[in-house]
């Protein structure tokens, strides 16, 4: 779903092309409206928000761009087997921040995304996550995978250096607008209403409805590259 839209779209096209694959593109604008009408065919509402090309099957999987459906040979042989992954009937297109989510109050039993939450600014993260909290069940778990601020510039910069060291590809090279550090989201997640934040590790979450993680791959090898949190409402 998020702000890396553009970028998304760059990597997606020139992967596949590269390959050989056929993008096929569904159209946008529907999406909330498809999903208002479809929400309570669920038995268990599990969002999967900005879930670019990885589709789960019985998950609502939102993304604002509509570069999303299309062959998963190279992701589901590598990432994730036959029996989770899902089709487009389980994908929704519209951006949350701008719209909202078109579910009711306390109905949402579990929140998961990854590699997501750094691609919005500071006032879309507050609203996302309000209006996360707002659909999620008292005690319900938002599972969050996002790069960890300390853990990069401790890895690439020399701030000994000033201006020149440091490390810009944070923000310039992987289009992030604002990569958090624990505290950072402890502090916003706190501030909005959230009762809880557990810090775990990869593929650990409290919530045994959580699917395994698929981020972050090789790019990110130090233990604490990224953040695993589990939001309590």
């Amino acid at each position: 779903m998020g702000r890396s839209t553009g970028l998304g779209k760059r990597i997606i096209e020139q992967t596949f092309n590269g390959l050989g694959y056929e993008i096929t593109r569904i159209g946008t604008g529907d999406g909330y409206e498809r999903l208002s009408q479809k929400y309570s065919n669920y038995q268990c509402l599990k969002l999967h928000v900005g879930c670019g090309p990885r589709i789960l099957k019985g998950w609502i999987n939102i993304d604002s761009t509509d570069m999303i459906y299309m062959p998963y040979q190279m992701f589901a042989d590598k990432y994730y087997p036959e029996e989770i992954r899902g089709d487009k009937s389980d994908f929704f297109t519209f951006d949350i921040t701008k719209v909202g989510l078109p579910l009711p109050d306390n109905s949402v039993d579990v929140i998961f995304h990854e590699d997501f939450l750094e691609h919005l600014n500071q006032r879309d993260q507050v609203i996302f996550l309000a209006e996360a909290l707002r659909v999620l069940k008292l005690g319900g778990i938002h599972r969050v995978s996002t790069p960890n601020l300390a853990a990069s510039m401790r890895a690439h910069s020399d701030f000994t250096k000033g201006l020149a060291g440091v490390y810009y590809d944070e923000w310039n090279t992987w289009h992030h607008q604002n990569v958090m550090t624990a505290a950072m989201l402890e502090e916003m997640s706190k501030m909005v209403g959230y009762s809880k934040v557990i810090f775990t590790e990869k593929d650990k979450s409290t919530s045994a409805l959580v699917p395994l993680d698929n981020r972050p791959w090789a790019d990110r090898p130090q233990l604490d590259g990224n953040i695993f949190a589990d939001l309590i409402k």
